[in-house]
């Protein structure tokens, strides 16, 4: 398993390139949107809708209450929770640096189609990866850890940091917990709490929504450019994740408060210390790094 080094994703980045596989150049569709989601592709913030193509590296938040559903065209399906927030790529294997996916905060529900030699599809998160993944697994992240559930297929979990879990190939049915100190509890049904937060439209299987916005592909709405609130979880990310931001969001540090917070906050992402302040990452000129060509004059003895 490559660690995120840089993320990308997920999910996930930096120079991150989108994970590809065989038609992973179709966009994924928004095919249902129940509640409010927002967009950040470069430095627009954009409403989505349904019918909306979300592309590679897109960063996705769902409000609170809200669910959304993305298609592609290989029979793959998406599903976010309430409050999710999400770095997109297509749902591939590990490629490079960064999984097709890259979950900070929130649920998702990963739907694989079980085309003979499909190739098995990855995501990551702060907590942990998820490898090797087929049929239906569900994913929540929070401040506190992570918990996987797979619901039917398989899975493999790889830690994100410090030694390797010691948690075997999972199978349908199977549980783990992570906490951020790394403690790992499995078994053999999803815990009580993990059902009874997991967003209620997780629980169906709707049929597919992906036929009706083929041929009908709709524009999603400009909001204009984030504030630094909005993207704030990003830029003070883990580092193999935020550092992208830096090359995206530099001309961001042009808008006097988004500049202003990120000056203040500098240590919590010190990477943006040279676009904020360039002179003093300067090379210095090489005469004043090799000293003047000649010796200074010492001084001589004090007049009496």
């Amino acid at each position: 398993m490559h660690r995120l080094s840089i993320v990308a994703i997920a999910l996930a980045a930096c120079a991150l390139q989108p994970a590809q596989a065989a038609g992973s150049d179709a966009p994924a569709v928004v095919t249902i949107l129940e509640g409010s989601a927002t967009v950040i592709r470069g430095t627009s913030k954009l409403g989505a809708a349904e019918g909306v193509r979300l592309q590679p590296n897109d960063l996705i938040e769902t409000e609170k209450d809200t669910y959304a559903q993305l298609e592609y065209a290989d029979g793959t399906r998406l599903d976010l929770g309430p409050t999710t927030r999400l770095q997109l790529n297509y749902p591939s294997e590990v490629s490079g640096d960064r999984p097709a996916l890259y979950l900070l905060s929130g649920w998702i529900k990963l739907s694989l189609p079980q085309a003979k030699g499909s190739r098995a599809a990855a995501f990551s998160s702060v907590v942990f990866d998820g490898i090797d993944l087929g049929g239906v697994v569900l994913v929540h992240i929070d401040a506190r850890g992570g918990a996987l559930f797979v619901e039917q297929g398989k899975a493999r979990l790889a830690n994100r940091h410090g030694k390797p879990f010691a948690v075997p190939p999972l199978n349908s049915d199977d549980f783990v917990s992570v906490t951020k100190d790394g403690h790992t509890t499995r078994d053999a049904r999803p815990s009580k709490e993990f059902v009874d937060q997991m967003p209620r439209a997780f629980r169906d299987s709707i049929p597919s929504r992906l036929a009706r916005y083929r041929e009908h592909e709709v524009a999603p709405r400009a909001l204009g450019e984030f504030s630094y609130a909005e993207v704030e979880p990003w830029i003070n990310a883990e580092v193999a994740v935020r550092r992208q931001f830096v090359h995206a969001w530099r001309t961001r540090a042009d808008d006097p408060a988004f500049r202003l917070e990120l000056t203040g906050k500098l240590s919590l992402h010190p990477e943006w210390g040279p676009v904020l302040f360039p002179e003093l990452y300067a090379p210095k000129p090489a005469a004043e790094m090799m000293g003047p060509p000649w010796p200074l004059p010492q001084p001589g003895p004090a007049p009496r």
